[in-house]
Order: structure tokens, then C-alpha cells, then sequence
């Protein structure tokens, strides 16, 4: 089977990278070979140091599973009674999937449900001891040029919103393993270099942010003693292992 070439994607926990390895083999979350999971897993793990990126300890956690559960798997074939070890995973891996299936629907919820705003209701007394007979004449010249008012604002065109909606935001995320990327090529840029590539002001501002992130967690050091400020890799290395 073709192994899969990663992309150093970002994933959300261990439950979300073996469900990503899972689809890439199309194999059965309820019959998962485990040597093979375990193995891509493991370099996925391996990209991570190789990047200089911290491994979680929920990855670590799951990669010591995956390995009992190839051990037990290695021992003489259990008694029919006796429970799959690669069951309690299965439904595990099935729960997160559901949650993660319907998790674009409840954003999409969320997203409408804040374009929404209702005016609370007020209840209006009327004084009926005081009748005024309009003029229908009026009353129809008042509804003309209401109607022509909510025309104009519904056959606005597309232009009119231009710059206002439709922008892309850009992933602090994304830009943090960027800065990273180009570190492990040259440990020592211009900081003003890592802009070059900025299209957006988004872009801009998520390549800021990246790297004041990787300044706070020390993956990085800022050097300003010159002219222009450098960036450069930070000596600290993961103490993280398998």
C-alpha cells in the first residue's frame, strides 16, 4: 500500500490524526491494522521533531496505545469471548467522528444565528378617546414611497460591498509552522523577509502574531542588536520523545 506524504497538516488531537490515517487507507475504523496506523503515526510524530515542533503529551499517550495494542495483538489468538483489542479504540475513533461530522453544522448555526437580531416586543397602549380619520390618499403616497426605498436597497449591487465582505483571514496556525519552515531551511532571516510572501493585510497581521507566539514559547529568538532586527531558531529542543 502506498504510503501517504504529509504535508506537516495540523490536526486537533491524536483521535482527529488517526482518523485523517484511517481515510488515507480507506480501512474500516472497526478492523484497523494496527502496524500500519502505528507506523504512520509514528512518522508523523517524527515530522514534528524534525520541524522542531513540540509533541503533546495526548499524542505521546496515544502512540503508547497504539503500541500495546500491536503487542497484544501479537500474542496467541484470544478466546472468542474475549474483546478485541482494538475495540475500545474503535469506538472511540466512532464517537469522535460523529462529533466532528456534525461540528461544521453547529458553527454554521452559530454563524446565522448571529446575523439574526429580533426587537423585543412593546406593548402599545392606544387611546381610544382620541380618533383621527387619515386621509387614504396619504396613507397610499406613505406606502409608495416606502416600497421604493426597500427596492433600492435590495437591488444594491454586488460592487457596493466590495472590500467589505468576502475577505480571507488568514491562520495564525498556518503561518506559525511557515516562520518554522523557513528557520529550518535558514536558521538566521531578516525579519522584515518574513513579510515578503504577505498578500493580505491579514497576512500580515497572522505572520505577527506567529511570531510573537513562537517568541513567547521560546522556539524562537529576536535579535535587534544591529540595524535590522533577525530571527533566529532557538537552541531549545522538544523534550518530548516516544
Amino acid at each position: 500500500m502506498e504510503r501517504p506524504v504529509f504535508k506537516l497538516e495540523v490536526f486537533d488531537g491524536p483521535l482527529d490524526l488517526l482518523l485523517h490515517l484511517i481515510s488515507k487507507n480507506k480501512v474500516s475504523i472497526y478492523d484497523i491494522p494496527i502496524s500500519l496506523i502505528l507506523e504512520q503515526y509514528m512518522e508523523y510524530i517524527d515530522d514534528l521533531k524534525k520541524m522542531d515542533l513540540e509533541v503533546s503529551s495526548e499524542f505521546i499517550e496515544m502512540a503508547a496505545n497504539l503500541m500495546y495494542i500491536k503487542s497484544k495483538m501479537l500474542l496467541p489468538k484470544p478466546e472468542p469471548e474475549e474483546e478485541d483489542p482494538r475495540d475500545k479504540l474503535a469506538r472511540s475513533l466512532a464517537e469522535y467522528k460523529k462529533y466532528k461530522d456534525i461540528l461544521p453544522r453547529l458553527r454554521q448555526l452559530e454563524i446565522d444565528a448571529g446575523l439574526k437580531f429580533t426587537r423585543r416586543m412593546m406593548v402599545v397602549e392606544f387611546d381610544k378617546k382620541h380618533m383621527r380619520v387619515y386621509d387614504l390618499s396619504k396613507l397610499e403616497e406613505a406606502y409608495r414611497n416606502a416600497s421604493l426605498h426597500f427596492e433600492y436597497i435590495t437591488t444594491s449591487p454586488i460592487s457596493n460591498f466590495k472590500g467589505i465582505v468576502g475577505r480571507q483571514i488568514a491562520s495564525v496556525k498556518t503561518k506559525i509552522v511557515s516562520v518554522l519552515r523557513v528557520l529550518t531551511r535558514a536558521r538566521h532571516v531578516s525579519f522584515k523577509s518574513l513579510f515578503l510572501s504577505a498578500k493580505t493585510r491579514s497576512d500580515i497581521v497572522a505572520t505577527f502574531l506567529a511570531v510573537l507566539e513562537l517568541t513567547k514559547n521560546e522556539r524562537i529568538t529576536v535579535d535587534d542588536s544591529g540595524k535590522e532586527i533577525y530571527i533566529d531558531m532557538s537552541e531549545r529542543k522538544s523534550s518530548n520523545g516516544i
